[in-house]
């Protein structure tokens, strides 16, 4: 299939489709974009941030879809709706080859997004405090370019909200988190639960009392983790070896003691990109 005829067959909307007007075949050109092939590269990153959520949300708040330079693809796993949930974000991983990235990030190029940020700005300047922003980072080529933009995918139905840069990277966000669809199915592995090889905590000093119908489960941190909860309040890192055991059965109303105070943690697992403490 050729670069007219793959990209066609997505593009729905006439914003995306527009860019296919300049291009040629791939018989005509074969562009392959560059980047580290290693495991903490990140070549493409959608996810939202900010917002008006709860205390340790933004910090375990996952991206809707996560490529690395290694040839993997992170998306969210399966949650429900019951209470309370696990402890941990559930993810999902599943190989890509070289050739699938190439087509995602020349998705992007089509979409113009491999370049300066337009302005994403809502029409009148007006913003939604309470919203979280869109963000999508593009690294290839020795270049990283970042699209944010603020309560993107909320546009009323009467317009408001949209304009042409907007609808752009939304149909772009939606289109490509059809990762086996854009990269090509033959491109991608199945789906797996994720294993990491190190957590990101939060600790938070709470009162359980304070939780009722169900109460909390409070449980002893125990010694030699290497990680102190008095001291974690912005941040701290546990390997794997000693999280899983931790974190396996753990869910959002297990609480741990460190001495005299209990703690409630936010703990996500490690990806490709995240700032380790």
């Amino acid at each position: 299939m050729n670069r007219r005829t793959f990209l066609a067959a997505l593009l729905a909307t006439p914003a995306l489709a527009a860019a296919l007007a300049a291009c040629g075949d791939d018989s005509e050109e074969s562009t392959s974009y560059s980047f580290p092939e290693v495991a903490d590269a990140v070549v493409l990153r959608i996810g939202y941030e900010g917002g008006f959520v709860a205390p340790g949300t933004n910090f375990v708040n996952l991206p809707t879809l996560l490529v690395s330079g290694d040839g993997r693809v992170f998306t969210p796993g399966a949650t429900t709706l019951e209470y309370p949930g696990a402890l941990l974000p559930a993810i999902n991983e599943r190989s890509i080859t070289k050739e699938g990235i190439d087509r995602l990030v020349r998705l992007a190029d089509d979409a113009g997004l491999l370049g300066s940020a337009p302005d994403y700005s809502l029409p009148e300047g007006d913003m939604i405090a309470d919203a979280s922003d869109t963000v999508v980072t593009i690294t290839v080529n020795g270049s990283t370019y970042e699209h944010r933009a603020n309560a993107l995918g909320l546009e009323h139905p009467d317009g408001f909200g949209s304009t042409p840069a907007r609808d752009n990277l939304q149909q772009f966000v939606t289109l490509v988190t059809d990762v086996a669809k854009v990269a090509g199915a033959e491109n991608v592995g199945d789906d797996h639960t994720f294993a990491p090889d190190q957590y990101r905590l939060q600790a938070m000093a709470v009162d359980p009392a304070q939780w009722t119908d169900p109460s909390p489960t409070v449980v002893d941190w125990p010694a030699g983790t290497g990680v102190v909860l008095a001291d974690s309040a912005q941040c701290a890192t546990l390997p794997a070896g000693k999280g899983d055991s931790l974190f396996a059965d753990a869910t959002q109303l297990t609480f741990f003691q460190e001495g005299d105070v209990v703690y409630q943690l936010s703990v996500v697992a490690a990806l490709p990109g995240d700032a380790l403490c």
